[in-house]
């Protein structure tokens, strides 16, 4: 299996991640599974077909009976949060991410130390505090830099906590000047006091340095770049999303939202 990503981007993103499943051979699309139960193997197989609700629906199978199946809880914690990233309204996707979250907490208590129940966690968490209040926003964010900050010191390789943190840093920096003094002064939130565009930037290339197939990873850099007016690196990060083959469901998406964003650069 591949090291887990994120899915927190675009939408803190976002916060997409995708995905700790192993990536498909571009062309062949041959899968790796090494799941002990059937079912949690099939779940793996309609994912890359992109049938996430089918996907979905036999992973919690598998939960009614083993409710306390690790594998079976984060990978629904996953599956669930691609379900938010592929719907199309604010509500709905919220939806979906609470699940996500509450997924991904029994995947923590059945294993406390298990990473990639906690990844998902920060990434179902970042989704969210893209979307809501002030206050909320203040507190999903501080609680997204510390758990990825606590990936991290579980495994310095983890690309998805360097997506999360990269995404952190410029989702904060775009705020307006009243939201980030309300953010840091009046909500008390010390993580975002130590946010900065050059961490952001650092962040992102990170990830896409230890992920570079994850299309994701780039777009939410070129986003970065965009939103720094650094037009040359923001358009090789746009491109790279369209060169790459789409793998997770959420791909296609990602890969039209790259096309717009060049179009509006040309």
């Amino acid at each position: 299996m591949s090291r887990t990503l994120s899915p927190f981007s675009s939408c803190l993103w976002s916060a997409f991640t995708l995905c700790t499943i192993a990536p498909a051979v571009a062309g062949a699309q041959t899968v790796t599974l090494d799941s002990s139960d059937p079912r949690i193997a099939r779940a793996e197989q309609l994912h890359f077909e992109y049938r996430a609700a089918e996907s979905l629906e036999m992973l919690e199978g598998v939960i009614a009976t083993e409710p306390e199946n690790y594998e079976a809880l984060w990978k629904t914690a996953m599956e669930t949060v691609v379900m938010g990233l592929l719907a199309d309204e604010k509500e709905t996707q919220n939806s979906w991410y609470m699940r996500a979250e509450a997924r991904a907490r029994r995947a923590l208590e059945s294993e406390p130390e298990g990473i990639d129940g906690l990844y998902w966690l920060v990434s179902a968490k970042g989704l969210r505090a893209v979307q809501t209040g002030a206050l909320d926003a203040s507190r999903l964010g501080g609680e997204v830099y510390e758990l990825a900050h606590r990936l991290l010191a579980m495994d310095s390789l983890h690309a998805g906590a360097y997506h999360a943190l990269g995404v952190l840093n410029y989702e904060v920096q775009k705020l307006n000047p009243v939201k980030r003094f309300v953010a840091t002064r009046i909500l008390g939130n010390r993580a975002f006091q130590l946010t900065s565009w050059d961490d952001a930037e650092r962040y992102l290339n990170r990830a896409v340095e230890l992920e570079p197939d994850f299309i994701l990873f780039h777009l939410d850099l070129g986003k970065m770049y965009l939103a720094r007016g650094q037009t040359e690196p923001a358009r090789r990060a746009l491109q790279q999303v369209l060169e790459l083959p789409a793998v997770h469901p959420p791909d296609p998406k990602f890969q039209d939202k790259a096309t717009h964003l060049l179009a509006a650069i040309s």
